[in-house]
């Protein structure tokens, strides 16, 4: 079974297309994976042997020379490292300000559409793919390419929704979100008109998006194979907090609330310490938030590979969302892939959130960690966790058997194998 995956990231270890789709895919029997990247940075893994890059710099530059080309296949040559190094100096600017007309203009460069030429056809015709998987995502330029490898090689497409990328239950004040919205809206009712299959994140998306396609959507998480519960010994003083993944979506706030606290119960000694570990760009008002430093200690990213160990070493993991309405809204549905990697490595889980969001509401269902539902209930709930060993190890256990119980690496895989092929025999 051949396999395409498209995506706008790189297939890589240390971001959460790759990690999860690695997870997903690696050690599937008979299948053969190729990977469309619409958009800048390398890949790192082995099992995937065929990528072609696109980028919005090389369709430019192909509309003013039309013998630049706009596909390559992505190697790790030193020139390509350095000019993908630059493309992401670039959009990390764009993320950590949020500049949404960036996007917008982003979509417009795809739309000359110079990309669909014979390098890709070339590419797509060699590989021959049995089956597209793709993220459902409201970016306009990956829906465009799929809608293209749709009408092209008449395989089935296979979509899985990680975030609300459309219902209209979102706030902003921002004229330039909402045309994007609306935008997105259409081209994302088509991709799921057009799919065979639709993957979604969490219990509480897969009701909503059921409901609002009117097709049965299907749950796909991260997995492990759970089968001995990591031994949990109390040897660090002060006691080590762990926080590793994206702090956007308002979630450096919480962690500075988080901050706070350790900061008024480290006032008459140090018992604890968060360490952070996240590669998002931080500017100035996150690092102004998050000073706290006997408190808190910001750390460079690492690999996965490096995360696994820290983990382990935590007496406490940290998963946070934001209270903002906005931010609220933006993770309502999703569910984080790193809560899985929690799971795994049988430690205590302190996760602060509103009891609305899926991933707390998950939490809670599956007793996984203890909860801060509120702010006002962070200092009480933390201190006792630092407090009380006999809680920790309480906790770390709970979190291990949630991730036995619905995390399995086996049975995950099984069932989309089971899925895509019967795919295929419908084709």
């Amino acid at each position: 079974m051949r396999i395409l995956v498209v995506s706008c990231n790189p297939w890589r270890k240390d971001n959460s297309i790759g990690n999860t789709y690695t997870n997903l895919f690696n050690g599937m029997e008979d299948i053969e994976i190729a990977h469309i990247c619409c958009g800048g940075g390398t890949p790192d893994v082995d099992f995937v042997k065929y990528h072609l890059h696109i980028s919005e710099r090389n369709i430019l530059k192909n509309l003013i020379n039309p013998k630049h080309k706009c596909c390559r296949i992505i190697t790790s040559s030193n020139q390509d490292m350095r000019a993908l190094d630059k493309r992401k100096k670039a959009v990390d600017f764009m993320r950590s300000h949020r500049l949404q007309l960036f996007f917008l203009l982003r979509d417009l460069i795809w739309s000359f559409k110079n990309w669909i030429c014979d390098d890709l056809k070339d590419f797509v015709d060699q590989f021959n793919p049995d089956i597209i998987f793709a993220h459902f995502l409201d970016r306009g330029y990956l829906n465009e390419m799929l809608f293209f490898l749709k009408e092209y090689t008449k395989v089935p497409v296979v979509v899985y929704a990680w975030d609300d990328v459309y219902t209209l239950k979102q706030f902003s004040l921002s004229p330039i979100f909402w045309i994007n919205r609306f935008l997105q809206r259409k081209k994302l009712r088509k991709l799921s008109e057009l799919s065979s299959l639709m993957y979604v994140i969490s219990e509480k998306q897969r009701m909503e998006y059921s409901r609002l396609f009117g097709r049965s959507c299907r749950i796909l998480y991260k997995g492990y194979d759970f089968e001995e519960q990591p031994t949990y010994e109390i040897k660090n003083q002060p006691v080590k907090l762990v926080y590793s993944g994206n702090i956007g979506t308002g979630r450096y706030k919480t962690l500075a609330l988080i901050g706070s606290a350790l900061h008024e119960i480290n006032r008459d000694g140090i018992k604890a310490v968060l360490y952070i570990y996240t590669s998002t760009p931080l500017n100035l008002k996150m690092r102004r938030l998050l000073d706290y430093p006997e408190s808190i200690h910001r750390m460079k990213s690492v690999p996965s590979e490096e995360i696994a160990a820290i983990q382990q070493e935590a007496d406490i993991l940290i998963h946070v969302e934001g209270f903002d309405l906005k931010q609220r809204f933006k993770v309502r549905l999703s569910f984080s892939t790193k809560l899985v990697d929690y799971f795994y490595s049988g430690r205590c889980i302190f996760a602060v959130g509103n009891k609305d969001i899926a991933s707390i509401e998950y939490l809670s269902k599956n007793h996984g960690a203890v909860i801060a539902y509120k702010k006002s209930e962070i200092i009480r709930k933390l201190s006792r966790l630092i407090n009380s060993p006999s809680l920790r190890k309480k906790y770390a256990k709970q979190s291990w058997e949630c991730g036995w119980r619905n995390h399995q690496r086996k049975h995950i895989q099984s069932t989309l194998e089971n899925d895509l092929k019967t795919l295929l025999h419908g084709k």
